[in-house]
């Protein structure tokens, strides 16, 4: 299909959008997207960078079948990880279908309910929501999916990365099944990200649960340019020094920016110190912040403001803004501290330069110079950002997801989730509602009845007369719990208010008079009331902190390990590298000489232990460590800065770890449940109701790599690194 078929081929709207916008032409994945959509009926994964014209790809075919083939229900469902991204992504759409009669409908928690009555009343057009509020839907009121998606046509899942390999990704696909199975149709499936290497495994969760074919569409705008730059300044005993702030307040003045942080912790401390830098500078007060504990108001204010305001504006960050939501275009991006992973430091640099096609991202790091040398306190985090950079950049590099496939705790979720749509079954009948779904099709019909006893003598279920499982009290607790749509656990947090206006949330009650940070501000708490969880605050002018709950260590994969253990064996200096940036290098290369970073196994000085560092991802360490303390020798893990390098084998010699090392694989790799119970836990809820066995299963699978930590004993044992 030519360029001028596939315009011709799009509803006149369509067009007229087009020349509105002032397009001088359609891009080949929009072309692609015409003829599969339109003719093909494939389910699509449409990757390509940030701002290239995904959405448009995939909204302005399926909006043209719907209009020229009219159906008495929502045509489109159209979801999103994020309230905030629907109502960004709303405006957009609505400009679309003007003057079609076709509407738009936000359905969620902050949406106007006068919006969901009408579509109910008539349903047409597209339905916009998150997976919760689909959850709560089909628990709440069944037959409002009836009403609203009897001749579905298409689902759009905007930001399909952010749902792959986790516990809410899985909800939605079994949240997609259900509503096939209640409505009887199989719509196409479009599938939207800008940071997916492995296409074959997103195809395939897209295509979870579906009967239809699937296929990709990929576009890369070879024009854009990337800025990169790294600094670091050297930390001694004070976390945040002025140095490192004013780093980036010369960083960013004048210009439009994002600084993202990894903690909200971090952004608080780090916005609060620039702001007030500049405002003792005389600059203009253009600081803001924007997370998950800020209000929804302030939040919507900042976007405002990036959006609409034609001076400098600053916004610190966590990863609330490394989605699309509009905010106009920006100068630069600045990383403090390292990325968490590349796909994330990838969909954060995408943010800038959207119009220009020059995005500009400034790593600035901070280096805590170790002083007592053990080697826990060496910190990596400017070789683990060089080694990203280069991945990405170079080698157009990114991590993978996978599907897991012993989800048991959300089995429980799933459970209580038919039962609540559906009212009573008998033990086969919920049985086949729930393993039927695509995300449990490895669980067994044992490991099922086993779950279904643990939550009967929980009080979750009730077993009837005639053998049929309800909900018990329990069970009906927290179904009728606002929190139960969400599979994942929301913190348990206190509402932050001055003068009647919500600020913001926090972690924990602070005692009167304490001080805190919130929304870039330093806060004095008036009152505090528990009971309420409430607490009303009056602008502080003392030193202040603030706590968030965290979210544990650093992960990295096997190949970005590789990059790592080559950064630290090379001696090159890249020249994105500030002085003081390659200087630090050199100093953390001596260091990893001196402890034998870049050798797999070495004697600890002044030490009987042995320090192994393997080039392998964070989930083969983890096996490697639990293998070995199973097996009998005493091990612990080296965490650098919150970044697992290698293994500590406690007052042992090579050859009595070779020894115990040959029994335990002679003997078979096994892992102590106990231990492995007593240090993990897996992400989202239920996991305490679940049998023991069912636990280590789904820990094998979420947190260990038994057979990539077997391959690696082997070879140290019999191959080339053997002891």
């Amino acid at each position: 299909m030519t360029e001028r078929e596939a315009y011709e081929r799009l509803s006149d709207f369509i067009q007229d959008y087009i020349y509105d916008k002032d397009w001088e032409h359609l891009n080949p994945m929009q072309i692609r997207a015409v003829e599969k959509v339109l003719e093909k009926k494939e389910n699509l994964l449409f990757t390509a960078g940030t701002a290239m014209g995904k959405t448009e790809a995939a909204l302005m075919p399926a909006l043209t079948d719907i209009y020229e083939h009219p159906v008495e229900s929502a045509g489109i469902l159209y979801i999103s990880p994020l309230k905030a991204l629907i109502n960004d992504q709303f405006y957009r759409i609505e400009e679309m279908l003007a003057g079609t009669g076709l509407r738009i409908t936000r359905w969620h928690g902050d949406a106007p309910a006068s919006g969901k009555e009408k579509l109910l009343v008539c349903p047409c057009g597209v339905l916009q929501t998150t997976p919760e509020s689909l959850e709560a839907m089909l628990c709440r009121h069944p037959e409002n999916v009836r009403i609203l998606f009897s001749q579905l046509q298409y689902v759009v899942i905007d930001e399909i990365h952010y749902f792959m390999g986790n516990q809410r990704g899985l909800q939605l696909l079994a949240v997609l099944e259900r509503i096939r199975r209640i409505i009887k149709q199989d719509p196409v499936r479009l599938g939207l990200s800008a940071t997916i290497q492995d296409t074959e495994s997103a195809l395939a969760w897209l295509n979870a649960g579906s009967r239809r074919r699937g296929s990709v569409i990929g576009y890369e705008e070879e024009q854009r340019q990337y800025l990169v730059s790294v600094t670091a300044t050297r930390i001694g005993e004070t976390e945040h020094p002025s140095s490192y702030g004013k780093k980036i307040l010369a960083q960013s003045l004048g210009k439009r920016v994002l600084l993202f942080t990894n903690s909200r912790r971090e952004c608080e401390i780090l916005v609060s110190q620039i702001r007030g830098l500049a405002i003792r500078a005389g600059y203009p007060d253009c600081y803001h912040i924007h997370h998950g504990s800020i209000s929804k108001s302030l939040r919507e204010e900042t976007e405002f403001q990036m959006k609409t305001a034609e001076g400098p504006v600053f916004t610190g960050t966590t990863l609330t803004l490394e989605l699309g939501i509009d905010i106009g275009d920006l100068d630069e991006v600045i990383q403090a501290v390292q990325p968490l992973r590349i796909s994330s430091m990838v969909q954060r640099i995408g943010r800038s330069g959207r119009k220009t096609l020059r995005s500009s991202i400034a790593f600035h790091l901070r280096y805590f110079e170790a002083a007592d040398g053990m080697v826990e306190n060496l910190d990596l985090g400017l070789v683990r950002t060089i080694a990203m950079v280069e991945l990405y950049f170079r080698e157009k590099y990114l991590e993978n997801a996978r599907l897991p496939e012993y989800p048991m705790n959300l089995l429980v979720h799933e459970v209580l989730a038919v039962l609540c749509e559906r009212g009573c079954l008998y033990p086969p009948q919920l049985a086949g509602a729930v393993l039927e779904l695509f995300i449990f099709r490895r669980v067994s019909q044992e490991a099922f009845r086993s779950v279904l006893r643990a939550m009967l003598q929980k009080g979750y279920l009730k077993l009837y007369e005639d053998g049929a499982v309800g909900l018990g009290d329990a069970g009906e607790r927290i179904c009728t719990s606002l929190d139960f749509y969400a599979v994942f656990e929301a913190d348990d947090t206190f509402s932050v208010r001055y003068n009647g206006q919500e600020i913001g949330t926090v972690d924990r009650a602070y005692k009167t008079d304490e001080h805190f940070f919130l929304a870039g501000r330093t806060w004095r708490v008036q009152g505090c009331d528990l009971k309420r969880r409430r607490m009303d605050v009056e602008p502080g002018t003392a030193g202040a902190d603030i706590h968030f709950n965290g979210k544990g260590a650093l992960y990295t994969d096997q190949r970005t390990m590789e990059k790592i253990h080559e950064v630290l064996e090379s001696k090159t200096v890249w020249s994105y590298l500030d002085e003081e940036a390659a200087e630090i290098l050199k100093e953390i290369r001596r260091a990893a000489g001196v402890f034998g970073l870049g050798e797999l196994l070495t004697e600890e000085p002044g030490t009987d232990n042995l320090l192994l560092f393997p080039v392998l991802g964070t989930d083969t360490i983890q096996t490697l460590y639990y293998l070995w303390n199973s097996g009998g020798v005493v091990c612990e893990k080296v965490v650098l800065r919150g970044f697992l390098y290698g293994l500590r084998l406690c007052s042992i010699s090579r050859q009595g770890l070779r020894q115990m090392t040959i029994r335990m694989l002679d003997g078979g790799c096994r892992v102590d449940r106990r231990l492995l119970l007593r240090k993990e836990r897996v992400e989202g809820k239920y996991f305490e109701v679940l049998p023991e066995e069912l636990k280590y299963l789904q820990l094998g699978e979420d947190v260990l790599d038994l057979r990539g930590a077997e391959e690696f004993l082997r070879e140290l044992v019999y191959g080339s690194g053997k002891l």
